[in-house]
């Protein structure tokens, strides 16, 4: 009789337990189908908003177009460089230059072949800017004066304004022309270098190649007479020179 009665009470005690467990089961099942019914709602919204979109919009989706993020900046593709290219720089060929001078060009010939292989070098001990200017005529009058002139006069004695104008009349208005100054202890030493300087800069289409300043503290490359390059003189009174040709005919203009 012990025995049937506990099992009644335990039968009895287990009824409240089988009603709450029914309970939670119902509370869970009316929570989805709140679920099941607000989803079904969000859907029939997307749908409709989908079916008001405008036709542009969702051909565009349909042809398979990606969507733009609003808000963020598209990041425009990188195109061509903008920056200048460095302008090419061109050298001077030895065959385009007719070279006239005097006795410090004949020390310096060397060199000059060497540092512009076919230059035309017509120079002579002893000779002065008027003499130049003979022999620039004759160079004319035969076809053999070059487009690029050198002249490198003054050693021997003054250079005049009169003359200078007969040199720019004898070589034309399409040559270029490089004017060498002097390094001398003489008197016309400042006179010549003062007019070379004036005429480089008054007239277009000319440069100083400056031999003054060039060699005035290095005169260890110099004969003992001051005046004259030694072979190491001369490599320097030819780059001197090209650098001024390679300034020359580049040239704005």
């Amino acid at each position: 009789m012990a025995r049937h009665g506990r099992a009644r009470h335990a039968r009895i005690q287990g009824g409240p337990s089988r009603r709450a467990t029914t309970l939670r089961a119902c509370a869970v099942g009316l929570a989805l189908a709140v679920c099941v019914v607000g989803s079904f709602k969000l859907f029939s919204s997307a749908t409709s908003a989908a079916d008001n979109t405008p036709a542009s919009l969702r051909g565009a989706r349909h042809a398979g177009l990606r969507p733009v993020s609003i808000g963020v900046a598209s990041r425009p593709s990188p195109g061509p460089s903008s920056s200048p290219s460095p302008a090419v720089r061109r050298q001077v060929s030895g065959g385009e230059v007719t070279a006239v001078g005097d006795s410090v060009m004949v020390a310096s010939t060397p060199a000059l072949d060497q540092a512009l292989p076919g230059i035309e070098i017509n120079a002579m001990v002893g000779r002065q800017f008027s003499t130049g200017l003979q022999v620039i005529a004759a160079l004319k009058a035969s076809g053999e004066l070059r487009p690029i002139v050198v002249v490198a006069l003054g050693t021997n004695g003054t250079v005049t304004t009169g003359e200078i104008d007969q040199l720019y009349a004898e070589i034309g208005p399409h040559r270029l022309l490089v004017l060498v100054n002097t390094f001398e202890a003489r008197p016309w030493e400042q006179e010549v270098n003062t007019t070379l300087a004036a005429a480089a800069r008054d007239h277009p289409g000319t440069v100083l190649a400056n031999w003054y300043t060039t060699i005035e503290h290095r005169t260890n490359l110099l004969w003992p007479d001051g005046i004259h390059p030694q072979p190491a003189g001369g490599i320097v009174y030819a780059a001197m020179l090209k650098a001024a040709l390679d300034r020359l005919i580049n040239l704005p203009g």
